[in-house]
C-alpha cells in the first residue's frame, strides 16, 4: 500500500492543521479519497482534548470520554483504522447503566436498559429501576412521550432544566439531569434543551444498541487518532507533531502556512483546532478577512467547561459492579474502572485504578489539586468504607474540555469558510454538543466538502 501511495503523484497535497479528533478524522477521509495529506499537531501526542497523558509509565487520558452506540460515525472510523475484527476488543460496551458506587448507597436510584427493541428498552429500564416510586416511573415515561410527540423539538432559548421543571425532582436527578450532564458538560439549569434533546432522540428512539455506553479500553490516543496517523501514512500522507502553525493565507490557487520553519504551500487546507486556538492558529492577516469575521465573533462568545479527573489507585483490587458507576455527595459524580492502564507496570505500587469524574465547571475548579485528590479519596471512603489507604493520586484538569452548550448558542458551521480553507471542530457541529461523535462528524464533513469542490481526480 505504501508503494502504490508513493506512486501516485498528481494528488492536490492538502494540510489538516490541529491532530485531535476531529482533525485526524478528516485526514483519514482525505487520505482514504487518495489525496495527499499533511497533518500538523502543536503537541507531540495527538488526540487533542481528548488524548493521552502519561504518569510513571501509565497511560491515562486528559479526561474520561464515553461513546454511545448512537455514535456512528466514530465507530464506524476507528473500525476503519484498526479494523473491523479488532474493534470489538477496544472497547468495554454495556446497556444504559446508572447505578451507584459504594455499599451504603441502596437509597440511590439504580436502573439498567433492557435488552429488547426500543423504545421498551427504555420503559423496561424505568419499570424495574431501584429507588423510584411510581409517581417518579410515570413522570419519566410521560416526559419521553411528551418529546417524542413533539419530535424531539423544545424552545430555542429553553434549559433542560425548564424542559423537565414539572418532572418530581427525584426522578429527574435519576435520568435526566446525570444523562444531561454527561452529553453535554452543562448543568441542566444552564444546558440547551434542543441540544439535549437531539442526543435523547440519537440514543433512546432508535435501535436499542443506540443507546449503549461504551468505554474505551485502551487510552484515548491509542483508540483513535494514533492509528489514523498511521492510516494516513500508510497512504503517502505526512503527520508533524510538535509543529505549530502561526497563520494560515489563502492565495491564488494556494493555501500558505507559517511555521517556526518557514512557510509551506497547499492547494487547501482544513483547520481543525479547537475554538480558542482559532484566532492564533489563523493569524493576523486571516483575522482582518471579511470571511472569517462571523467565525471568529461567534467563538469569542463561547464560554467554557472543565472535565476534571482524579486518579486514586490502590494497592488491593476494588471490585466495581461495572465499569461506569455513579458517586454521591460529591465533588465526584462518576466512577470509572481504569485499572486495564496499570497492566504491567509493577512499579505503581497498585492493582486497581479508579478515575473519579467531575463533569463541566463549578467551585472545585479553584481548589488546587492536593485538596481536589483528598476530597475524592474521602468520597470514594465514605460510599465505601472498606476501602484501604491510595497507593497514589493524580488530578487532571482539562480547563477548556467543551464549550457550555447553552441554548441559542451561536457557532460556526463546518465546511469551506474562505478559498480553499475549511473548518471542522466539534463546536461547529449543529446537532450535537461537544463530544468525541460532534468532532468526528465536522472532520468528515469539512473533508467531504474540501473532496467535492475539489472535483475529479479523487475518489
Amino acid at each position: 500500500m505504501a508503494e502504490a501511495a508513493r506512486a501516485r503523484g498528481n494528488e492536490p497535497r492538502v494540510a489538516v492543521v490541529g491532530g485531535g479528533w476531529s482533525g485526524c478524522a478528516a485526514a483519514v477521509t482525505l487520505a482514504a479519497a487518495g489525496a495527499s495529506v499533511t497533518l500538523f499537531e502543536q503537541a507531540r501526542t495527538l488526540g487533542g482534548r481528548a488524548r493521552r497523558v502519561a504518569f510513571d509509565g501509565c497511560a491515562l487520558d486528559n479526561g474520561q470520554h464515553l461513546l454511545i452506540g448512537a455514535y456512528e460515525r466514530t465507530l464506524e472510523l476507528v473500525g476503519l483504522v484498526h479494523g473491523a475484527d479488532r474493534t470489538r476488543a477496544l472497547f468495554t460496551r454495556l446497556p444504559l447503566t446508572l447505578r451507584p458506587f459504594g455499599s451504603g448507597t441502596s437509597d440511590e436510584v439504580a436502573l439498567t436498559a433492557w435488552r429488547v427493541p426500543a423504545p421498551f428498552h427504555l420503559l423496561g429500564a424505568i419499570l424495574s429501576a431501584r429507588g423510584l416510586d411510581w409517581a417518579d416511573r410515570r413522570a419519566l415515561i410521560a416526559d419521553f412521550r411528551r418529546l417524542a410527540r413533539a419530535g424531539f423539538r423544545c424552545p430555542e432559548r429553553q434549559t433542560v432544566a425548564d424542559c423537565f421543571a414539572r418532572t418530581p425532582r427525584r426522578a429527574f436527578d435519576a435520568l435526566w439531569a446525570p444523562l444531561c450532564l454527561a452529553a453535554l458538560n452543562t448543568a441542566p439549569a444552564t444546558a440547551s434543551a434542543q441540544v439535549f434533546a437531539n442526543v435523547l432522540r440519537a440514543a433512546l428512539a432508535g435501535s436499542a444498541l443506540a443507546s449503549d455506553i461504551i468505554i474505551p479500553a485502551i487510552d484515548l490516543s491509542a483508540c483513535f487518532p494514533e492509528p489514523a496517523s498511521r492510516f494516513v501514512e500508510e497512504r503517502g500522507g505526512v503527520v508533524r507533531t510538535g509543529a505549530t502553525v502561526r497563520s494560515v493565507t489563502a492565495g491564488e490557487g494556494a493555501v500558505a502556512l507559517e511555521l517556526a520553519t518557514g512557510e509551506e504551500t497547499f492547494s487547501a487546507a482544513i483547520v481543525a483546532v479547537g475554538p480558542h486556538q482559532l484566532a492564533t492558529t489563523l493569524g493576523e492577516e486571516a483575522a482582518r478577512d471579511s470571511a472569517w469575521r462571523a467565525a471568529l465573533a461567534q467563538v469569542r462568545g463561547l464560554a467554557y467547561e472543565s472535565i476534571t479527573t482524579i486518579y486514586v489507585a490502590f494497592p488491593g483490587r476494588v471490585p466495581l459492579d461495572a465499569p461506569l458507576l455513579r458517586l454521591a455527595g460529591g465533588p465526584g459524580q462518576w466512577v470509572f474502572d481504569r485499572s486495564v492502564a496499570l497492566a504491567g507496570n509493577r512499579a505503581s505500587g497498585a492493582a486497581s485504578l479508579l478515575a473519579v469524574v467531575i463533569s463541566a465547571g463549578g467551585p472545585h475548579d479553584a481548589l488546587d489539586h492536593p485538596t481536589l485528590a483528598r476530597d475524592a479519596e474521602t468520597q470514594l471512603r465514605r460510599l465505601a468504607p472498606g476501602l484501604g489507604p491510595a497507593a497514589w493520586s493524580r488530578v487532571v484538569a482539562e480547563k477548556r474540555a467543551t464549550y457550555a452548550c447553552t441554548p441559542a448558542l451561536a457557532r460556526p458551521s463546518h465546511g469551506r469558510v474562505a478559498a480553499g480553507v475549511y473548518l471542522a471542530g466539534d463546536y461547529t457541529d449543529a446537532e450535537y454538543p461537544a463530544t468525541l461523535e460532534a468532532a468526528v462528524r465536522s472532520g468528515i464533513a469539512a473533508a467531504r466538502a474540501l473532496l467535492a469542490d475539489r472535483g475529479t481526480g479523487l475518489r
